[in-house]
């Protein structure tokens, strides 16, 4: 019985340690898992310097491009910007980036034009939505809508 009271708190700093290294592997684990062999990658809504530097004013742009490890064609990318609402959200601008031709392997077909001007400095959170067909192996692909994650206010108002 003695044993056993003077041996826990050991077992207890076993068990503690093996849960901990187990977890942690868990955690581990899923950042592990290969990434799709085609898929869209899109940026946060932001205000873009670019257009301030090109065209003179401030504008809310989303970038997204279509990545593939294999041979598309026919590439359709299409990035829409909305703004939350009290009422819902609102569509206010949206671009289709078209790619005709085969796209060599692990070259992104890119459509950083979407983007809307701001007219004031009001507070207003925007997010982008980006989805793509394209022609792989012989069949029609279609990525299904892929939001930008991070909704944050930003100073322009549309």
């Amino acid at each position: 019985m003695n044993y056993f009271k003077k041996a826990s708190p050991l077992v207890a700093v076993f068990v503690f340690l093996f849960l901990g290294i187990s977890q942690a592997s868990q955690a581990v684990e899923p950042s592990k898992k290969p990434k799709p062999p085609c898929r869209i990658q899109i940026s946060q809504a932001h205000i873009s310097r670019s257009v301030l530097e090109t065209n003179g004013y401030r504008a809310v742009k989303v970038d997204a491009f279509s990545k593939c490890n294999l041979p598309q064609s026919k590439v359709t990318l299409t990035v829409e910007i909305w703004k939350k609402g009290t009422f819902g959200s609102v569509r206010v601008a949206r671009t289709v980036t078209r790619s005709p031709g085969t796209t060599s392997v692990g070259k992104n077909v890119e459509n950083f034009n979407t983007w809307r001007r701001c007219i004031s400095f009001t507070d207003s959170s925007y997010f982008g939505i980006a989805y793509a067909k394209a022609f792989i192996e012989g069949k029609w692909q279609f990525a299904k809508d892929t939001y930008s994650l991070d909704i944050k206010p930003l100073a322009c108002g549309t």
